[in-house]
């Protein structure tokens, strides 16, 4: 065989060096290139050096993608004894941030910018034989577009309310190199949004939040699925509330005067979000004795833009009739509105999913609040904890009756126990009802509840009144796990204390600031006794405090006033249930971290909604309602319903002021009804929630301030 001069070898070696797709310069090399009529995902390029019988084949020959995005390039090599390829862009080994840069997988990744030219040559080289290769051309495009319509919209609130949003996409393309025209919905940069924003579907359809969220607009987002950066936003405007903004099961407790004296009752409904209220179950007890089954009901409801609105019970009891204002799907408070006397309570979405017996589970405080047999005022303030299988142990309780302070030292545990619906074993009743008996030191006392969550439950008292009082109330979950001791209190505290004293019906709030070594450093109060107001009396010397293991605490503070002696149970972390535990005066009520933030006109703004209860000279008055506050120190507007002793003040247009706050939080409001102005103190516990006492004279009021939205 003649040899070939040495040139000629090289010449030849040197025509093995690139491979595009055609054939190499070298008549020596066999390349082919098939695409697919379909995609050109599926086409493929191989180059073959018939000397070494190594080929090359890169897969696909040309494909397009958007800037900052990914594909997939597969090469592989047969015919040699080592299968790896090295990766270049436009020659470079491993590209760079100009043409794409690819990795050791053939993973490419185009630049941020488009570069020119466009189309860039990726390649796959033989590590054996470095001088065979062959080479893909990927095409960068721009970043795609996208538009959304329509670009704004106003609706109310409420399951029932939708909007359809169309999205248009431009220039975007998979990783294989398809076309995409594809979108990711977002509310509020929530994939598919929430129940707090509302959802969105993958067809665009957006359904509103049961109440507005805080702010009162969201945004609705459609970004293309394939370019994620590549988005259209649309500002929806939750303008206010609508019938369906009320529905699902709620549990309720209500307290209040009808004619025949105090009545306490707790129960459940479910509201359809259509004007109706089914499957109702209520525990009542009052004057002419406790229900000796659970009283079935149906009933109907209406409900304003302003989140306000009305509740008919078809009970038979009185009263039967009830204004409302929702706090947010969640909450809402209640007052009695008819003739027969005066009611207020609270209604919370119940957690399904909770209504096994399981559903008490942890450790538990408790703020009960009623009549004793002599209709004093009776507090029962305290802690267990239940098994979750019907067991009830490490209780302790504290009982103010009137002004008469119990336990005498030392504090006796009790225990107790619950019961399942006994017609389904280890399940609760349909609505949550549940029964317990707890063994106090006093003797036993028996409750219905009704779970609202595992965290908490309503209960009502259901021995006869004229033997061991009555009372209502619930129960929240301690921090789990949690240990306390002086550091558990530590920071700025705003409380709201109501109940009765020697003369007459008391109502105190006020702000301190614990240092976690049990001194009670600063704090002021403002208190109403009977219509007479005492307001922003400081502390006079610091207070003390205690804190036990178990979370019960004692704390020590004066006033100008008087000097306070109480009682505390932590719950939830930065909250507790508070009782007085002075001589003749038999108060309760909470405590509640504030915000560690500076106060100021704007820790006020938005919408709220507003609930007390109270007196209006001698006669027992209770009231919700809506307000708008600026930020800035002026209630734009507001509407509040009033009952006065069964004398009825429906729909009551309100405007108002409200004054800068001082470092503990506290300031002043006034409301201008169409009647005569309503002055309170405030104190701020955080952006959600203010506390409220009333100092006008000849007037109480004890309450708070819901922040809506």
């Amino acid at each position: 065989m003649k040899r070939l001069p040495l040139f000629a070898l090289i010449i030849g070696l040197f025509g093995l060096v690139s491979c595009h797709g055609t054939p190499a310069t070298s008549t020596a090399i066999t390349c082919t290139t098939t695409t697919s009529t379909t995609s050109s995902a599926a086409s493929y390029s191989s180059c073959t050096d018939p000397v070494t019988k190594i080929t090359v084949t890169i897969s696909p020959v040309t494909v397009s993608l958007n800037v900052v995005t990914s594909t997939q390039i597969s090469a592989f090599v047969s015919g040699g004894t080592n299968n790896v390829v090295t990766w270049q862009v436009n020659k470079i080994a491993g590209g760079n941030n100009t043409v794409g840069t690819i990795d050791s997988n053939g993973v490419y990744y185009a630049p941020a910018t488009v570069p020119s030219p466009a189309t860039v040559n990726v390649t796959a080289v033989s590590y054996q034989e470095p001088t065979l290769s062959a080479t893909s051309a990927v095409t960068i495009l721009p970043a795609p577009t996208v538009t959304i319509s329509p670009t704004s919209w106003t609706m109310t609130a409420g399951a029932a309310n939708t909007k359809t949003f169309t999205s248009t996409v431009t220039g975007a393309t998979t990783s294989t190199g398809l076309v995409s025209t594809n979108v990711d919905w977002y509310v509020n940069g929530v994939l598919g949004g929430n129940s707090t924003f509302g959802t969105i579907n993958s067809n665009g359809v957006y359904t509103a939040p049961l109440t507005p969220p805080i702010g009162s607009t969201v945004t609705v987002t459609a970004a293309v699925s394939v370019f994620p950066l590549s988005t259209a936003s649309a500002t929806v405007t939750i303008s206010g509330y609508s019938t369906s903004s009320f529905q699902g099961p709620f549990a309720f407790s209500l307290a209040g005067r009808n004619a025949s004296g105090a009545f306490f009752r707790a129960g459940s409904f479910s509201a359809d979000g259509a004007g109706n209220l089914n499957g109702g179950l209520e525990d009542i007890n009052d004057a002419s004795g406790v229900t000796t089954s659970p009283i079935s009901f149906v009933g109907t409801y209406t409900l304003t833009a302003d989140g306000r609105g009305t509740m008919q019970f078809s009970d038979g009891r009185t009263p039967s009739s009830f204004r409302f204002v929702l706090v947010n799907s969640n909450q809402l408070q209640i007052i009695g509105f008819d003739g027969t006397g005066t009611a207020t309570g609270q209604a919370n979405l119940q957690d399904l999913s909770t209504f096994g017996i399981s559903g008490l589970f942890g450790t538990y405080v408790f703020d009960f609040v009623g009549v004793d047999s002599s209709s004093k005022l009776l507090s029962q303030i305290g802690e267990f904890t239940a098994d979750g299988a019907g067991g009830i142990t490490n209780g302790l309780v504290d009982i103010n009756d009137g002004g008469v302070v119990t336990p005498a030292t030392p504090l006796l545990p009790f225990s107790g126990s619950y019961l399942a619906d006994p017609n389904a074993p280890n399940t609760l009743h349909s609505n949550g009802r549940g029964k317990a008996t707890l063994h106090l030191p006093s003797g036993d006392r028996n409750f219905f509840f009704y779970i609202v969550s595992r965290g908490s439950a309503k209960f009502v008292g259901i021995d006869p009144q004229t033997t061991a009082g009555a009372v209502t109330g619930v129960t929240t979950q301690q921090t789990p796990n949690a240990t306390f001791d002086l550091t558990s209190l530590n920071g700025n505290f705003a409380f709201l204390l109501a109940g009765s004293g020697p003369a007459g019906t008391i109502a105190t709030a006020g702000s301190f600031s614990a240092d976690g070594n049990g001194h009670l450093t600063t704090g002021v109060v403002d208190e109403n006794v009977n219509g007479t107001a005492a307001p922003n009396l400081p502390f006079l010397s610091a207070g003390t405090y205690t804190v036990a293991s178990s979370g019960r605490g004692t704390a020590t503070f004066t006033t100008a006033s008087r000097t306070y002696t109480l009682v505390f149970y932590l719950g939830a972390t930065g909250n507790a249930v508070f009782q007085e535990t002075d001589s003749n005066i038999a108060s309760g009520g909470l405590f509640a971290q504030q915000q560690s933030a500076a106060f100021s006109l704007a820790s006020i703004q938005g919408s709220y909604a507003l609930d007390s209860s109270g007196l209006s000279g001698s006669s027992v008055q209770v009231l919700t309602g809506q307000l708008s506050a600026d930020g800035a120190g002026t209630v734009s507007s507001g509407t509040i319903d009033i009952n006065t002793a069964g004398t009825l003040t429906p729909s009551e247009a309100v405007t108002g002021v409200y004054t800068a706050l001082s470092s503990s939080g506290r300031g002043t409001l006034t409301l201008n009804p169409s009647t005569d102005n309503r002055n309170f103190a405030i104190y701020v516990v955080n952006s959600t929630r203010v506390i409220v006492v009333g100092i006008d004279s000849g007037r109480l009021a004890a309450g708070a301030l819901f922040r809506r939205f």
